[in-house]
This record gives structure tokens, C-alpha cells and sequence, in this order.
């Protein structure tokens, strides 16, 4: 765990932990991280604290945070397996009691094909999310078993919204996260707003909805239950993420969640999908978006973006997956409104509504 992780265990401040690291000769010594950025076993630090009587317990949730962020394969890596596990437990509560009541070497055992069974049936025969063999589950079973006590204590959608919160936040500068607030805008105007937990609508079909860019799933988790979803996401391990938090907001066993790794641009993984809506915060200003091997490509029926255009290329990407009458909201930077470089396409989608 970090300084900051410590700081938070104990409610103070970063200085004050910086101030017993200097006045306590027998303050826990780092046992990794670097000079500037240290960090330091969680037992030693709980032991200490409680020795110095400024900690009474450590939560549960704090706990499982600390050895999931501080896990030797990394914390995204850990999150992968959490999330599964708790897709288990999730939808297969008697399954999970009776997994967990082996040592940890049976269970390290028994775990890959259950999962294997669940995630399938969630997420589809081509989903993201990678499944470890018994000698790769081993490390990671003490971490699932207090996760799974964790979403004992509230749900398994609440506990990986925790976990999976906590990571972007330690994290800002690897991930680009789109606020809610303006998630829910977009799911707004694009017909489809409602919110994970909202009932699904009496009458009609669930609109189907995509997020070509998916990054974090914060876009789609603000679309409501009853839809179907679709994404893609070109970071794997992001989309694995993705998917098992998508999987876990939407109870309903019917939902339909479909997420792939990959360019969506250069490799578009859902080429005759015909959606409802696209959301989607595509990244910006990427020169290297695939200008030169998709130059005959025939998404761009409004124009061939320049190479400065990147976001000119989303759009169309996402109009081409439009139904007749659907709608697309994507996030765009200011100057894709006023680029001489666009000025042709921007010209015809007015034109050509």
C-alpha cells in the first residue's frame, strides 16, 4: 500500500503519515514502489497503527482495496479476476457457496470452468475477459474470498463499482473517464437515459446501444438495463474491465452485454450491427487512427478525414452503425467545429442531415 492508501486507513492527512515515518524509528519499512513513491505491507502497517492506537479495524472494503492494489500482477490484472468471481457469485449464489467451501488449492481447482460457464452465458462465446488456469488462479484466491465477503455486505455490482472506482481514481493519468453527469446527458439525447437500476419499459423493444470507444464503461452504464449493449474497446485489458462491470450493473439474466478488444477503426469487430444509438468519448487528436490503410473505406460516405481528422473518422464510424432514425452523441473537442481541414464533411452532414 501507498502513503496515501495509509493516510486514508488512519483518516489523516499525507503529511501526518510523513511525519511518523521520520519521528518512528519503527515505522514499517518500505517493501517496494520507489524513493519517492514507496509502498509498504499491509499487515505491518495495520499491526503498527493499532500498536500507535490510531486504528481500531481496517474495513473490509479498505482491505480487499489494499491487496487488490497492491497485488503482484497488478491491479488490473486482480480486477479481471474479481469481477468474474463476482459474476459468479452474482448468478450462481449456491454454485459459489459450495466452490468456496475448498482450501484454496481445490478452489484454484474448481473456479476456471465455472467461470468459464458464467461469463459465456453473460457476455457471449467472444468475450474479453480471460480466464487463468488453476497455477494462475492460486495467488489471486485469498483477494476473491474477501471480495466475495464484500459483496456479501452490499451487492457484487456495489463492491466491483468500489473497486473499480478506487483504481481510475489512483490512476487519472492511464484512464480517460467521462464524468456521469455528462454520461447521463448523452444518454439523454440519445433517447436511451435511464440508469442500470432503472425498471425496464413496459412496452416495445430494448434499444440497442454501442460504444465504439468504450474505455471505462461509464458511458453505457448510464444507459438503462433493459437495453442491449455493444462494445468495443481497443485496450483488451480495459475492455475485459468493461465488460464484467457491464455484465454486473445489468441483474436481469436476459441483458445482453457484448464487449470485444480492438480497433474499432482499423478492425470493427461488429461490422453489420445497426444500432438504436451510439454513445461514445472517442479519443482525440490521434494522428495515427489508420488514414493511410483506410483511405477506400466505405464508412466515409460524408468524406476521407484528413489525417488531422481523427474525430471526423469517429463520426462517421458511428453514423455507419445508425439505424435509419437512430441517433449518435459523441464528446468531441472544440476544434472539430472550426478545422478548415473538415470543413468539407462538416458541410455535408449539414446538407445531407
Amino acid at each position: 500500500m501507498t502513503a496515501a492508501g495509509i493516510a486514508r486507513l488512519a483518516g489523516v492527512g499525507r503529511a501526518a503519515v510523513s511525519n511518523w515515518r521520520r519521528r518512528h524509528p519503527n515505522f514499517p519499512k518500505p517493501v517496494g514502489g520507489t524513493e519517492t513513491s514507496p509502498t509498504f505491507a499491509l499487515g505491518e502497517v495495520e499491526q503498527w497503527l493499532r500498536a500507535q492506537g490510531k486504528l481500531a479495524e481496517v474495513p473490509l472494503r479498505e482491505r480487499v482495496w489494499q491487496q487488490l492494489a497492491g497485488h503482484p500482477a497488478g491491479a488490473a490484472a486482480a480486477l479481471g479476476h474479481v469481477g468474474a468471481v463476482l459474476l459468479l457469485v452474482r448468478d450462481r449464489p449456491a454454485h459459489w457457496r459450495q466452490l468456496s467451501e475448498a482450501p484454496d488449492p481445490g478452489l484454484a481447482e474448481l473456479l476456471p470452468p465455472s467461470l468459464t460457464t458464467v461469463l459465456t452465458a453473460r457476455l457471449g462465446e467472444d468475450h474479453p475477459v480471460p480466464v487463468a488456469d488453476p497455477a494462475g488462479l492460486r495467488p489471486f484466491v485469498p483477494l476473491l474470498r474477501q471480495a466475495a465477503e464484500l459483496a456479501a455486505e452490499s451487492s457484487p455490482r456495489e463492491a466491483y463499482e468500489f473497486l473499480i472506482g478506487r483504481h481510475l481514481d489512483a490512476n487519472p493519468r492511464q484512464y480517460t473517464v467521462t464524468p456521469p453527469e455528462l454520461a447521463e446527458l448523452m444518454a439523454a439525447l440519445a433517447g436511451v437515459a435511464g440508469g442500470a437500476e432503472e425498471p425496464a419499459p413496459a412496452a416495445g423493444p430494448a434499444p440497442t446501444v454501442l460504444d465504439p470507444a468504450s474505455g471505462t464503461g461509464g458511458l453505457l452504464s448510464a444507459v438503462p438495463a433493459a437495453a442491449t449493449l455493444y462494445a468495443q474497446e481497443l485496450d483488451r485489458e480495459l475492455a475485459a474491465l468493461t465488460a464484467l462491470r457491464l455484465a454486473l450493473a445489468h441483474d436481469a439474466q436476459g441483458a445482453r452485454v457484448r464487449v470485444h478488444g480492438g480497433d474499432s477503426l482499423r478492425a470493427d469487430a461488429l461490422p453489420q450491427l445497426t444500432a438504436d444509438a451510439v454513445v461514445s468519448h472517442p479519443p482525440f487528436n490521434e494522428r495515427n487512427w489508420g488514414h493511410d490503410e483506410l483511405a477506400y473505406d466505405p464508412r466515409w460516405e460524408y468524406g476521407f478525414p484528413a489525417r488531422t481528422e481523427s474525430e471526423l473518422a469517429w463520426v462517421q464510424h458511428a453514423l455507419a452503425h445508425v439505424r435509419d432514425g437512430g441517433t449518435a452523441v459523441l464528446v468531441m473537442p472544440p476544434a472539430v467545429a472550426s478545422r478548415r481541414s473538415g470543413r468539407r464533411i462538416r458541410a455535408d452532414l449539414l446538407r445531407r442531415g
